[in-house]
């Protein structure tokens, strides 16, 4: 049975979340990947780290660091 909290809708709020949260709403559709593919506490994870940093040592955005970080990270993080 799955588990309801990985509902599409589930899902869905998560990516939001992750897009509003690093001010990157246009690559809502790389964040739903990014759920559907990783799991929960990661991603999280990755967020806290991203948004611990402050706005001067970011070199390009938020977003594009946070999909360097999960991209070079994910390997050991991917959902069942």
């Amino acid at each position: 049975m799955d588990n309801p909290l990985f509902a599409p809708q589930y899902e869905n709020k998560l990516a939001y979340e992750l897009a509003n949260t690093l001010n990157d709403r246009e690559a809502i559709q790389l964040y739903v990947n990014f759920t559907k593919k990783y799991h929960e506490e990661f991603l999280r994870k990755i967020l806290l780290r991203v948004m611990s940093i402050p706005d001067n040592k970011i070199r390009r955005t938020r977003g594009a660091l946070f999909t360097y970080l999960v991209n070079q990270h994910g390997n050991n993080n991917y959902r069942d």
